[in-house]
This record gives structure tokens, sequence and C-alpha cells, in this order.
């Protein structure tokens, strides 16, 4: 029976995770693929094409670009707007945790557990943060598994959904891909059904296809791009490489406590005849199966490729953990043994989640105060004057520093170029203060920063205690 709480209730409790999870998981500011995403936004806002083909640019997901060119519209200065809708989406995730948890389970019981499981996950908390575009992914896709439980059966219902989130994250894809194949297996949807769920699940491949081809003149740019920018990088690659990681990465990006309780909390479930805990059980294991199939289209290996599967574990744990009788102890049964099971190692989850949510949230602080301070004297009058008198390239330490100086620099992508400036040349240089600036700001990745020295004669024209600025125009 489906589980349901007034409107004016969730409203206010998705508006109090949502401040919550600031408090606890912020301060929030743009990561590497939110700043492209606002400087092609406010590109489309102005009427051009985004520049998808700028040197080392990331993934574009146009839902994202269309929702930044709104929001270069209607506000001078987009970053505050989308890291506040990075809260709101992780206050939906957190709410689609504890409703699937309670439909799964039948009770309210069920819901906490999820809830608190998924909002525990450390790089979720890292994620929520910089406003990655996995937040609204996996919200859009937890609540389509909801209106699928609460459905009992495959209906249109989630495929519209999952086309949104299609346009966050191509596994979205695979996954209405699989949506559709059940509907035609189960064969009540019918010949006019069955095709507009075809439709739905095809919209969001085709739409980001024909953008690429639109904006670059080839429907494969996104995949080309990450590919290219892989090797550039020199990140993990191919089916071996993801086959290899796929284990220890999971275990660390959801911890072993909750993949263990997961399970059980799944196996209890069944044993209890909730029969739906099938279709969430089968998404884990299609995100699973799709982050070796990335691997295998020569897309980089990263933990957050797992956080579909971590999710969808922590909910079937919360859910599993709700099972348990609190009127009958039938310690002696099997289920709820494993509802026991699922629930001590939540325990143990939440537990183990708190040192590394605080290390997530010490290096969060940190790393906002570098681009606070970085966006600080990109944005003074002064370096506005330097690049406009200057007829030649703005130079910067790394590919990170790009994306956010465009955000207050008015320079083409092209004109903000990473390397240093040699003396007798002209232009304008920005360089990090010292080294624990470069390290915090480039994530401690090795190799990726320009050692950059001031040119003879360069004029100070802005500094503080992360950045420094000069021009030699």
């Amino acid at each position: 029976m489906p589980i349901r709480t007034s409107q004016a209730a969730w409203v206010a409790g998705l508006v109090g995770v949502g401040v919550l999870a600031a408090v606890l998981y912020g301060p929030g500011y743009l990561g590497y693929d939110a700043a492209w995403g606002l400087v092609w936004g406010a590109e489309l806002a102005d009427g051009g094409l985004p520049s998808y083909e700028a040197a080392l640019a990331p993934t574009p997901h146009p839902l994202v670009n269309v929702a930044a060119a709104v929001i270069a519209v209607m506000s001078g200065d987009g970053e505050p707007v989308l890291v506040a809708l990075s809260f709101a989406a992780f206050a939906v995730l957190v709410g689609g945790a504890w409703q699937l948890g309670a439909e799964l389970a039948g009770s309210w019981r069920g819901g906490p557990g999820a809830a608190v499981l998924v909002g525990s996950v450390p790089l979720l908390a890292r994620e929520v943060a910089f406003a990655s575009v996995d937040i609204p992914f996996l919200a859009l896709v937890v609540w389509a598994l909801v209106l699928l439980v609460r459905a009992g059966g495959p209906t249109l219902g989630p495929l519209w959904l999952l086309s949104a989130a299609g346009l966050l994250r191509p596994e979205a894809w695979v996954l209405a891909g699989a949506f559709v194949a059940w509907m035609a297996a189960d064969g009540r949807a019918g010949r006019t059904g069955l095709l507009r769920a075809a439709g739905l699940a095809l919209a969001a491949p085709v739409l980001w296809a024909l953008s690429d081809l639109v904006i670059t003149g080839t429907p494969l740019h996104s995949l080309q791009g990450t590919r290219a920018l892989a090797d550039t990088l020199d990140r993990p690659q191919g089916f071996g490489s993801a086959l290899s990681a796929l284990v220890p990465r999971l275990a660390a990006t959801a911890g072993i406590a909750v993949v263990a309780a997961g399970a059980c909390g799944a196996a209890a479930l069944w044993l209890r005849g909730v029969r739906m805990v099938l279709p969430v059980l089968g998404a884990a294991v299609v995100a699973l199966v799709t982050f070796l199939a990335l691997g295998a289209a020569g897309l980089p290996v990263l933990d957050r490729y797992l956080l579909l599967p971590a999710v969808l574990l922590a909910c079937l744990a919360g859910a599993g953990a709700g099972q348990i009788s609190l009127r009958r102890m039938e310690t002696g049964r099997p289920a709820q043994g494993l509802a026991i099971a699922a629930g001590v190692l939540a325990v143990v989850a939440v537990i183990s989640a708190v040192q590394p949510i605080r290390d997530a949230r010490r290096f969060t602080a940190a790393r906002e105060q570098v681009h606070r301070e970085l966006r600080d004297v990109a944005g003074r009058a002064a370096m506005r004057r330097a690049v406009a008198s200057c007829d030649a390239p703005l130079r910067v330490p790394d590919f990170r520093t790009r994306p956010v100086v465009l955000l207050d620099v008015p320079l083409a992508p092209e004109d903000v170029v990473v390397g240093n400036l040699a003396d007798g040349v002209p232009g304008t240089l920005l360089t990090y203060a010292d080294d624990r600036a470069a390290l915090i700001f480039n994530l401690g990745a090795p190799g990726e920063v320009r050692r950059q020295a001031a040119p003879a004669g360069a004029v100070l024209i802005g500094e503080n205690a992360s950045w420094r600025a000069f021009s030699a125009c």
C-alpha cells in the first residue's frame, strides 16, 4: 500500500534537509563541470552557441546548460543560484530515498534508514558542495523508482523522469532501455503504450546527439571529447580498468557496511514477499554493468560513476532494516535475522561515515576559500582593465582555473590559455600565491599545474592569500 505524506510536510522536510546539508557539507562553490555549465549557459543566453570545443572542456550536459542559460538571464552571478539548486536537489534525493525505503518496506519505518544512509555517503557530501550534475541525476532516478514501486509494475510515469535524467548522464539511457524491455515482456502496455515508452526512452540520447550535432557538427562530440580529455589527463580507461576497479571502488564509494546491508536488506524484503525489490535491485545491477560499459567505451573510470548503485544499496538497506518486527522478535526466522543484520550494518555504516564526512567538509571549506579568492582577483576592475588594454591571452596555471576565470573576465575561452608568460612577451598572468593553494584547487592531482613566474617588468594588479595577477602590457 502506498506510503503518503502531506505536501506541506514534504516541503518543510525537504527545506530542512537542504538547509542541514548546506550547514554540514557546505560551503558550496562551483566545481569544474558546473563552472563550464555556467559559461556555456551564458553563451546560450547571449544568443551564441556554447564553446564545447574549448581546450580541455568537460563533457557537456544539455539539461544543465539550458538551466544555466535561464539562470544567466535571471541572475547577474549564477554561482549562488546553481549552488542552491544543488543543495535543493540533494534534499529531493534524500526525500526520494525516504519514500523509496518506505514504499518497499510497506511502512514508514523503511524510510528514515534509507534517507540517513544516502545522506551520509561521503562522496555525495563533496559532490553536492560543488554543484555536481550527479546530484539531480540521482534524485530523478530514485524518484522514478518510487513511482515504479508505487505502481507495482511498469508504467510510463517513471520513463518521464528517466528521460530527464538522460539529459544529465547517459546511464539513464540504459535504465530506460531496460525499463522498455520489461514493459515489452510484461505485455500489458499494448502496442501504443510500448511505442510511447520507446519514444520516451530514445528522447534523451537523440536530443543529446542533436545538440552535439548543432553545436559542434558531430553527434558524438560528447563521447569523443570525454575520451580525449581522459587521454590528455591520463585517467584510467578501458574495460579491464573498470572491471578491476568495480569491487574496490564500490566498497570505497558506498562503504563495505552499506554494500553488505543492502544485500541483507534486499534478501529480507524478498523473503517477506516484497517482489518490487527486484526492479530496484535490477537497477543497481544495470548501473554496475553500465560502469563497465563506460570503461569499455573509453570513458574514464571514476568513483562517482558508482554513486547510483551505492545510493540504491543504501535504500535497500534502509528498507530491509524496516522489516524488523517490533512486536514479535522472530529471531529464528531468516527474514527477521536478515533485517536485523541490515539494521546493525546500517548503524555501523553511519558511524563509519562520520570521520570521512568531516574530512570532506574540511576539504570543501578549504577549496571554497581558494575558489572564492580566485573570483575575487579575476573580478577586480584592475584585471578587467588589463585584459581590455592588452591584445594578448590571459595565462593561467592549469585547466581547472579557466572556466572560473571566464565567469568574471570578459574574454572568449580561447583567450584564456594554460601557460607561463615569458620575459618581453605582452599579456596578463594569473598565478597561485603558494603551493598549498595549487594543491587544494587541483584536488591533489600531480602534473596538472604549470610552474609560473612573473616576467620582468610585470605589474602586480591583484593579490590575496591564494592568487596573484600580473600585467605586462
